[in-house]
């Protein structure tokens, strides 16, 4: 009987013993499923943060892009940006034609005319290293309309230059001479910019039939420039501009000497 008591009691003990371990088993699975959903709710809520901080970044990389911005894309302002530009070539034209009675000869070769686009505006913007506003860009950017006079003689730059400051109804905002004082990369031009009573500001830019073509084939050689090629093109593009300068330099004289005759 003792023995048969004390076999019921082993049996029963281990009973216990596999119950507990049955017990402590399923609690070891309950505390991993616990951490398992604890951790992918951490991670959810990671990667939400991440998506939310992703969206922030996106809605403020979209608001300094400038799409929201009008800028000459508002065909108001660009109406007057444009009759601006076109009152200001009628006067410079039409004084073209008066020095060609006075003078018998041409003062100026043609006009060009522009309005800075978009892109543009924006390097210029990045450049400048302002917040991209509407009040920043017309502020801070004075050739938004920007007109240029190619005239034949150098001393015919000066001619214009001189009427310019006569015309009514603008003011002369600030003048650069590159002519008289030209870049370091060999550039060369007169600029003008102009404000009218309506706040509207206009750049000019004059320069002779040479300085134009070297302009306008740097700029297109320089944006095509390979970096090995950088040091040799800058120096060759400086020494064309001195050429362009003395065949300016020798072409005024030459017309000096001929109406001396």
């Amino acid at each position: 009987m003792k023995e048969e008591k004390a076999k019921n009691m082993i049996t029963k003990d281990d009973n216990v013993m596999v119950l507990d371990t049955i017990k402590t088993e399923k609690m070891k699975k309950t505390i991993q499923k616990t951490k398992k959903k604890e951790k992918t709710a951490k991670a959810e809520k990671n990667i939400e943060n991440i998506s939310l901080r992703q969206d922030n970044d996106n809605s403020e990389e979209q608001g300094n892009s400038g799409d929201d911005l009008l800028l000459l894309d508002d065909p108001k302002r660009r109406k007057e940006y444009l009759d601006c530009m076109k009152d200001l070539l009628t006067q410079i034209e039409d004084f073209g034609f008066q020095q060609e009675e006075v003078l018998g000869r041409n003062i100026i070769s043609h006009t060009k005319y522009r309005l800075k686009t978009r892109d543009s505006i924006l390097a210029k913007m990045e450049r400048k290293n302002r917040e991209l506003t509407e009040e920043n860009v017309f502020t801070y950017i004075n050739d938004l309309a920007g007109i240029r006079v190619i005239c034949l003689f150098l001393d015919d730059i000066y001619r214009v230059r001189d009427f310019i400051y006569q015309i009514p109804g603008i003011t002369i905002v600030k003048e650069k001479d590159f002519v008289k004082k030209p870049k370091n990369s060999g550039y060369q031009s007169l600029h003008m910019i102009v404000q009218f009573t309506n706040g509207k500001k206009v750049e000019i830019q004059l320069r002779t039939i040479g300085m134009d073509f070297w302009s306008v084939l740097e700029y297109q050689l320089q944006y095509k420039k390979q970096r090995k090629k950088g040091k040799a093109l800058k120096k060759e593009l400086f020494s064309c501009a001195i050429d362009v300068r003395n065949m300016d330099q020798r072409m005024l004289d030459l017309r000096q000497s001929i109406e001396n005759v």
